[in-house]
């Protein structure tokens, strides 16, 4: 592990890590858009709890177990150096960021954004996104609470990253009233 002080372009999570597998320090990563394939693409990521507290890691090497991405890295030698890591995100910088196809867009680029109805009425801010078996959850934060949204082309019709916007159609009682 080498301390990364100089200053950097923008950083990107591409994943965090989730759990411990095993004692030999290998870890199991939540990944937002990479595959494995991808993954092992990269010599190291920086880790870290934020952008401004990160270190960067070489990859030893990557595994997957089903859909499951595991990580080993290069000075993490034990379960309790591994553990240490857990909630930790997974970064690079924008340029090694994984290019997108039209329509598509990465979860940090909608963290935070305005959610609105059909009918242009806010219903609230995106705060995150949770996978589930079938599909993504939109977490919406609301004068009412926390409302989870799916994250289906059906509901959510319009994603305009650069108005920080996107446009659903919820389905009724969704927003207990709060939809027109």
């Amino acid at each position: 592990m080498k301390s990364d002080q100089a200053p950097r372009t923008h950083l990107c999570a591409v994943g965090v890590v989730a759990k411990v597998f095993g004692v030999k320090g290998e870890v199991k990563v939540h990944s937002y858009s990479r595959s494995p394939e991808e993954f092992e693409e990269l010599d190291s990521v920086l880790v870290g709890k934020s952008e401004k507290s990160v270190v960067e890691m070489a990859i030893e090497h990557v595994t997957t177990r089903g859909n499951d991405i595991y990580l080993k890295f290069q000075d993490v030698s034990d379960r309790n150096a591994s553990e240490s890591l857990i909630g930790h995100f997974l970064f690079v910088e924008e340029a090694k960021r994984k290019r997108l196809g039209s329509g598509e867009f990465f979860v940090d680029d909608i963290i935070g954004v305005t959610v609105f109805n059909l009918h242009k009425k806010r219903l609230g801010v995106l705060i995150d996104v949770v996978q589930y078996g079938a599909q993504d959850m939109y977490i919406v934060k609301t004068s009412g609470g926390d409302v989870m949204v799916p994250a289906v082309r059906s509901i959510v019709r319009e994603v305009d990253v650069q108005k920080r916007a996107m446009t659903i159609d919820p389905p009724e009682g969704l927003f207990d009233g709060e939809a027109a």
